[in-house]
């Protein structure tokens, strides 16, 4: 059966209308229930219920399922579905439908479907996710107006477009140009996070808690409660505010509709409205996306890609006319997305016969293809919206957990229950105490904890400016297997050194001759063959390796895609100093193609000049050389980045129409050689440390590059990803006959293997050689049974497609294996897209980021220090806040600036006497100050500097805004440090390990308060209401410090546990649990030694203060600081106990109280706890009890983890390499 809903982001639709408010299920029995209930109390109270307690029994639980009811509409989809609605079949009957995501793309929700009157015909619809879907009645399907992009229409279609003449049914269909992000107000937010699973629990605890007078603690423990979620709402409504904030203001464009250029608003933009593109301004952006059709323009892709480096977008004019649009492939450099800046246009030409008139504007003319959400930048804020907001535990193994404790609790009160029935206890209280027993084992602070442990996360990156806007991915990069790289941009720097060109001397074709000394049809294609621009402020844009070039030719570019050579340069003496090469056509180069080229005159010939890799232009030269492959391959294998160079004339009689209009096809072949051109590829600094990091973590590097296979094992070499012999599958290169065939051939050529695709890889190859296999070799694998084979044992890949570098991650993914990916965000997107764990490489550096971040830190200062002044002006107070010392040169000198002159020396500012005099004129304090008054000065200006700081660690998750986040991948690093991977990983085994600490210690908490609520609370033994308030305050520093714990800096070779079931763990907290049992049955046992145990123990009886209480709580709270500290997972992966100072300290002082108490070091504090006086044999006694319980615990945990831990390493991530183990012990 077809989907209703055909889209990726849904998974499954349903229609359904909505029943009557009274037939609801938690509305129609209790409009019966209740008037009974009364007729039962005012009638039959003796008969049916006969005690107060009854009562209350009956009608609270009458109130609790209907409130369970209600609520459980809020909790679940699917219960709403039945209880409000009534499935339908066919959309003419259905008001509402039902619309589940796919997994991580928001949550479920029930949509109102609207029906318009369009055409004479109603037109059914809804909105998801800022996203119409509209009922199509010849496929009975829901989808999204279809975009005339969408359908890949004609380049010539695309040209001859005259705009649009009829606006109504493009309203209609696309709505406005904006990004409509409502903004709920804190009331709505915290409704909805009140009705959530966890918060109501929580609240019926401490209703249960108050009735059993316990409301001190209750009313601590709501504070905590309603503080916490405040809290989240309140981040909660920044963020959307932020989100809020990413709208582009409209502005007036120039449109062509009904056969004129008109002005409109911005927000008022269609698909298929032709427009004028001009220079943005520095407060705008493009505001939506678009193909030029006419003219070119120079724009910056920051905010969108993170990539800074200026592009030359052209006209699709270029292109055939009878070609379908590729805005994804080749025609990608013509699309302008929403949310870029233009940095500058060239207006359409005379003669580029356009359909429609220049506009008024002198813009370039460019057709809109998608508006509002739709963008690429629409799409980028949609995915920080409504990707999972709430990261939480793994549902399943959450709910085998809480089960797992529910025996223990069900057993625990099934004995209170019996017992106190047999000693004839009040029912209602059992009742009570049982129902607190069972609510116990669910920890209603594990989702707490793991928001916490995320958020820290988090704000760690972003202090690494590394953000994320998919925060669910973050554990898994806590269980990577796998990490890919690519390889320039990423291992190797963008800036690639000329090193020379070889291949023009025929008697020493090896040599390497300086670009400056080379023959001149060399010297015409290296100064032609680029896509540099100039901007008219001089500045020259494009790809830093066509800047290298060209300045190490010495030549430069001039306007109108001039390029002459500087007067002073040896290649100007050899060419003229007034000689001049003028472009007149690019062929941008294409990941795919793998090439270039560009057609230029050149003293009045049409020169076609080509580059791209040596086998791509060896396929495309007339002669090829003899020494051609031996020459680049000799390069290629010390590492050196080579392009072939190549050259033609066409015809002297092409017209500018002509070379508009030529076929690529035709330009690029037929070529004679020119020459190799010989890049280094210096390694990033932390390339090499990063990898070595990684091999050392168990994790398994791979390389994933388009560059040359020697080139990228010889890289792969330097930073050790490779350390044994290399085994490139590829292609045999002689050979035609057999291209079916592959062979395996080392990097010297000398060791020669034959295989056959469709045959099995002897094993003996992998255990000898490390492979690198070729996107040639890999293709021939795709759909055979030996592909995950040979992919498992793979480490570098080398000139493979931007597509099958997805076909590599999906295929280690389905091997079992968690990914990561980590380029530079422009080519690498789809991969990026398909692991685990996306990285997005930008090029910032360390100062650009500082420069950043002081800006922020100061802008956010400011805004404190404005609010501050506004206040004490609201107060009418005289005295004007002094300026934080940090911001202080920000401001004016005066009175309450006193570290103006200080601040702006420190900036390297040099001031004149007269400056100086100035300043402290300005400075001097109206009317007499005395030295109280200038000390107060200083106490307040100290005190502001420090809150100030304080601001720079609030360990609260960054506010993600456009330019933070990249298009290409979850996680973005604004800094081109490969380390960034390192980070993520980091940060992803703190939050695992917080996670499955938590567990532990959540249950451990569980089972001990159901043994103290069943059998000590029979016992008699009661905790004061002051007893548990203090305890709980102390040990709420511990939990709100055990998710905070800092990373370490080097990455262990042990692993986290990848899930809670394991002997390990489940023995640890089984373990642990008989001794603390133990513990509390013995000095039970030993107080009833010194005091007999009653016959008739009290239980409803307010506290009293007695050695069994006194001993017993002692105990309880030392056990807590041993959960506490006995299971806290510090090194190899996060800073220990000692160092986490808040844990450690609240701990310290948790243990210390109970010791303190035991030990009676202070009268007056064991009075204030409400605890009896002690013999000094018992004293001892408690002590020992209370050590020995911690040290036995230690104990279990030690040896369990030794005996059961699983930290060992997936296979494929073992290195059983010699070499690896030697640089290990360097």
């Amino acid at each position: 059966m077809a989907s209703l809903v055909p889209h990726p982001t849904v998974k499954k639709a349903t229609l359904h209308s909505e029943v009557p408010d009274w037939s609801k299920p938690y509305v129609f029995p209790f409009l019966f229930l209740y008037p009974y209930f009364f007729y039962i109390y005012f009638t039959h109270y003796d008969t049916y219920l006969g005690a107060r307690e009854w009562t209350v029994v009956a009608l609270g639980t009458i109130m609790c399922i209907q409130a369970l009811l209600w609520l459980s509409t809020h909790w679940s989809i699917e219960v709403k579905a039945w209880f409000t609605t009534m499935r339908q079949s066919s959309v003419d009957t259905a008001t509402l439908i039902k619309i589940i995501p796919a997994p991580n793309n928001g949550i479920p929700e029930f949509c109102k479907l609207s029906r318009d009157i369009a055409d004479g015909d109603v037109e059914i619809s809804f909105i998801f996710q800022s996203r119409r879907f509209v009922y199509n009645p010849d496929t009975k399907s829901f989808a999204p107006p279809v975009y005339p992009i969408d359908c890949a229409p004609k380049i010539g279609d695309l040209l001859t477009a005259k705009g649009l003449d009829d606006t109504e049914l493009a309203v209609r269909l696309y709505g406005k140009n904006t990004f409509d992000v409502p903004v709920p107000t804190f009331s709505e937010l915290f409704r909805e996070h009140a009705v959530a699973p966890f918060f109501v629990f929580q609240i019926f605890c401490v209703g249960l808690w108050c009735l059993d007078e316990q409301w001190k603690f209750s009313l601590f423990t709501l504070f905590m409660l309603v503080a916490f979620e405040s809290t989240v709402v309140w981040q909660r409504q920044r963020t959307t505010m932020e989100f809020r904030s990413m709208n582009i203001q409209p502005f007036d464009v120039y449109v062509y509709r009904k056969g004129a250029w008109t002005q409109i608003r911005s927000d008022d933009i269609l698909p298929n409205d032709i427009i004028s593109v001009t220079r943005t301004k520095d407060d705008s952006a493009v505001p939506c996306d678009m193909i030029i059709l006419h003219g070119s323009a120079i724009v910056n892709e920051a905010m969108l890609s993170g990539e800074s480096t200026p592009l030359l977008k052209e006209s699709i004019a270029l292109r055939p006319t009878d070609a379908s649009i590729d805005i994804e492939g080749l025609d990608k450099n013509s699309v302008l997305y929403s949310g870029t800046k233009v940095l500058q246009v060239t207006e359409p030409k005379d003669d580029d016969n356009c359909v429609v008139p220049n506009p008024p504007d002198s813009g370039a003319i460019a057709i809109v293809t998608k508006t509002g959400f739709e963008t690429s930048q629409g799409s980028l804020i949609r995915t920080m919206i409504f990707s999972t907001e709430r990261v939480s535990a793994n549902n399943t193994e959450a709910l085998l957990f809480i089960l797992f404790l529910l025996i223990f609790a069900i057993a625990a009160s099934w004995y209170v229950w019996n017992e106190g029935v047999r000693n004839d206890r009040k029912r209602s209280k059992l009742l009570l105490y049982c129902v607190i027993i069972i609510t116990s084992v669910v920890p209603p602070e594990l989702p707490m904890e793991l928001t916490l442990a995320v958020n820290s996360s988090l704000a760690a990156l972003s202090k690494f400016a590394i953000f994320c806007t998919e925060p669910f991915r973050i554990p898994f990069a806590g269980r990577l297997d796998v990490c890919c790289f690519d390889k320039t941009g990423t291992l190797t720097s963008e800036d690639l050194v000329v090193e020379g060109v070889a291949g023009t001397d025929h008697n020493d074709p090896s040599k390497l001759v300086d670009a400056t000394e080379v023959p001149l049809a060399t010297l015409n294609v290296l100064a032609s063959a680029h896509a540099l621009v100039r901007l008219d402020d001089g500045e020259i844009v494009g790809d830093p390796m066509e800047k290298n070039t060209l300045t190490s030719l010495k030549w430069k570019l001039e306007q109108s895609d001039t390029v002459v050579p500087d007067t002073d340069s040896s290649s100007s003496k050899k060419s003229g100093p007034s000689r001049k090469i003028k472009i007149k056509r690019r062929f941008q180069f294409s990941s795919a193609l793998k090439r270039s080229s560009t057609i230029s005159v050149v003293e009045d010939k049409k020169l076609a000049s080509v580059k791209g890799a040596p086998e791509t232009i060896q396929k495309m030269l007339i002669d090829v050389p003899p020494f051609y492959e031996d020459v680049y391959k000799s390069y290629t294998r010390s590492g050196s980045r080579v392009l072939a160079l190549a050259y033609k004339y066409l015809p002297s009689n092409l017209t500018t129409h002509d070379i508009n209009h030529i076929p690529r096809e035709e330009v690029e072949s037929k070529l004679t050689f020119a020459g190799f051109l010989i890049f280094s590829c210096p390694l990033k600094p932390d390339a090499i440390e990063t990898i070595r990091m990684l091999n050392e973590s168990s994790h398994r590097a791979v390389m994933i590059t388009g560059d040359n296979p020697l080139t990228a094992v010889h890289v792969a070499r330097e930073v050790e990803i490779v350390t044994r012999e290399v085994l490139i599958l590829d292609a045999p290169e002689e050979d035609e006959a057999h291209k079916s065939e592959l062979i395996f051939k080392s990097v010297d050529e000398k060791t020669v293997i034959p295989i056959d695709p469709s045959d099995d890889i002897k094993p003996e190859i992998f255990d000898k050689y490390d492979i690198c296999l070729t996107g040639y070799a890999l293709s021939k694998f795709i759909g055979r049974e030996h592909l995950k084979k040979l992919v498992r044992h793979t480490w570098v890949y080398a000139r493979v497609s931007p597509n099958q570098k997805e076909l590599i991650l999906n295929t280690i993914k389905e091997l079992g294996y968690y990914t990561l990916m980590c380029g530079d965000g422009t080519n690498d997107v789809g991969a990026l897209k398909q692991a685990h764990v996306g990285v997005a490489l930008l090029n910032g550096t360390e100062d650009s980021l500082k420069k950043i971040n002081e800006n922020a830190r100061n802008q956010k200062m400011m805004e404190m220090y404005d609010k501050q002044v506004q206040m004490m002006k609201r107060w009418n107070a005289k005295a004007v806040p002094p300026v934080p010392k940090l911001i202080a040169h920000l401001y004016p000198p005066g009175p309450s600036n006193p570290h103006y002159r200080k601040a702006v020396e420190e900036r390297g500012i040099v001031l004149s006497n007269e400056d100086i005099r100035k300043i402290e004129e300005a400075s001097k304090v109206q009317g007499a100050t005395n030295s109280q008054q200038e000390a107060a000065i200083e106490n307040a200006s100290s005190f502001a500097d420090k809150m100030m700081a304080s601001l720079e660690d609030d360990g609260e998750p960054p506010s993600l805004k456009l330019g933070d986040a990249s298009v290409a991948a979850p996680f973005t690093s604004k800094l081109a440090n490969v380390k960034a991977v390192t980070h993520i990983i980091r940060q992803g085994r703190s939050t695992l390990v917080a996670t499955i600490q938590m567990y532990k210690i959540l249950a451990l908490n569980c089972l001990i308060s159901a043994y103290s609520l069943s059998v000590l609370y029979l016992a008699g033994i009661k905790i004061s209401d002051s007893q548990a308030t203090i305890s709980g305050i102390l040990l709420s520093v511990c939990f709100l410090s055990v998710s905070r714990a800092k990373t370490v800096e080097k990455l262990s070779e042990e692993r986290p546990q990848p899930n809670i079931f394991n002997k390990y763990i489940i023995g640890s907290v089984l373990g642990q649990f008989a001794i603390h049992i133990a513990s509390l049955i013995f000095i039970s046992n030993e107080v009833y030694k010194l005091e007999p145990r009653a016959s008739n123990v009290d239980l409803e009886g307010d506290f009293t203060p007695n050695l069994l209480n006194t001993a017993v709580y002692l105990l309880q709270l030392s056990q807590n600081v041993s959960t506490f500290a006995v299971n806290y997972q510090g090194r190899p992966f996060r800073e220990s106990l000692r160092e986490n100072k808040a844990m450690f300290y609240g701990l310290l002082a948790v243990g210390g109280l109970a010791l303190s108490g035991a030990t009676e070091f202070s009268l007056e504090l064991n009075e204030q706890l409400e605890l009896v006086r002690m013999t000094p044999a018992f004293q001892f006694l408690l002590t020992s009890a209370i050590v020995g319980d911690f040290m036995l615990c230690y104990g279990v945990e030690l040896v369990l983890k030794h005996l059961f831990s699983d930290y060992k390493p997936k296979d494929i991530a073992i290195h059983d390499k010699p070499t690896l183990k030697y640089k290990k012990n360097v």
